[in-house]
């Protein structure tokens, strides 16, 4: 889905966010990468310093495989950086393989978070860096939110493609899946159908599932009995 370049670009559904990155940078004087809520890298700051102890295995494990482990995630969740509405101080823990102490900047929009800007940061900053990088973090959460309107447009093939009546219907709504996915549309889905307690008397039975053809022939199919709210 992304392709990372030399210069810490990650190219991708996000486009190219490192001008903002470098921007943060260059502010408070640390190197930064930028993560989406899930902790799959979007950009990365150039690191030039010969010191190996300014790295540690968290972030270079971030910029090889391009994402998070689960647990990495969660460890840092802890200090409450979903919730935050302004810079986070992450203390360095060893054991954990954080070497350096971080600083967060939650990336959000609209009250909600999109993602998180990282610097390997233990340095003070006055009250006027931090907001003008809490400025350019809010900047990056207005970009991620319109990627993120703008890829809703999957949803809407997948919808038309699982009540398509006809083999034309069917045919037209992959093609338009195939074309919002991108290219992800060669990787794996799976589709997950929730039914919610308590459903709408009267309301009519949804159409069954049918198998939903992805492009590496990977399919996940169930059969909900009723419309749910």
């Amino acid at each position: 889905m992304r392709e990372v370049r030399d210069n810490g670009r990650v190219a991708g559904e996000y486009g190219d966010f490192q001008e903002l990155v470098d921007e943060v940078s260059a502010l408070l004087g640390a190197p930064a990468t930028l993560e989406d809520r899930d902790f799959r890298l979007i950009a990365f700051g150039v690191h030039d310093s010969e010191d190996d102890a300014a790295m540690d295995p968290v972030r270079t494990r971030s910029i090889l495989t391009r994402r998070s482990t689960a647990e990495v995630r969660a460890w840092f969740e802890r200090f409450g950086i979903a919730r935050a509405t302004g810079p986070v101080r992450i203390p360095a823990v060893p054991s954990a393989g954080v070497f350096r102490g971080r600083l967060c900047l939650p990336v959000r929009h609209g009250g909600v978070v999109y993602g998180y800007v990282w610097l390997l940061d233990e340095a003070e900053h006055t009250e006027a860096q931090l907001a003008a990088a809490m400025a350019v973090a809010a900047r990056i959460g207005a970009r991620l939110a319109a990627a993120s309107r703008a890829g809703s447009g999957a949803g809407t093939a997948l919808r038309a493609l699982l009540t398509a009546g006809s083999r034309a219907g069917r045919d037209e709504a992959e093609d338009a899946l195939r074309a919002a996915l991108g290219d992800d549309a060669d990787e794996a889905h799976a589709l997950v159908c929730v039914r919610l307690v308590g459903v709408v008397a009267g309301a009519p039975e949804l159409p069954g599932l049918r198998a939903v053809p992805g492009a590496a022939s990977s399919t996940a199919t169930c059969t909900p009995t009723r419309r749910t709210p």
